[in-house]
């Protein structure tokens, strides 16, 4: 699994060294989000991301990438960084089944 890192992350997602990563910044100094999504569903990567944005997209669209938005609150990166490391196997077994998952500060939430 390949995620796309909006450029709304922390650059720090690339040192993990247990996934492929790819950050938005790296590909394109201003992606809007259609053409990340586009991007995301043409080479089947995950897209991650804190913007709500996404989350409504893939409620109204009928073919949707893989999303994980991060609704962890007002956290710093190291902060935001450690959850996902810390459930990277919880995400990665739900992404398996599902298209659109939502985290929380206590859970893991399936949307879609």
């Amino acid at each position: 699994m390949t995620y796309l890192i909006d450029v709304n992350l922390p650059e720090s997602f690339l040192r993990l060294k247990t996934i492929t990563c790819l950050f938005v910044k790296n590909l394109s100094d201003q992606m809007p989000d259609s053409e990340i999504w586009n991007t995301a569903l043409a080479n089947n990567y995950t897209i991650l991301t804190r913007d709500k944005d996404f989350y409504y997209r893939a409620m109204q669209s009928t073919i949707s990438p893989k999303i994980v938005l991060f609704r962890l609150g007002n956290c710093r990166s190291k902060e935001l960084f450690e959850y996902f490391q810390t459930n990277l196997e919880a995400i990665e077994q739900h992404l398996a089944s599902h298209q659109l998952i939502v985290l929380w500060p206590a859970e893991i939430q399936v949307v879609v």
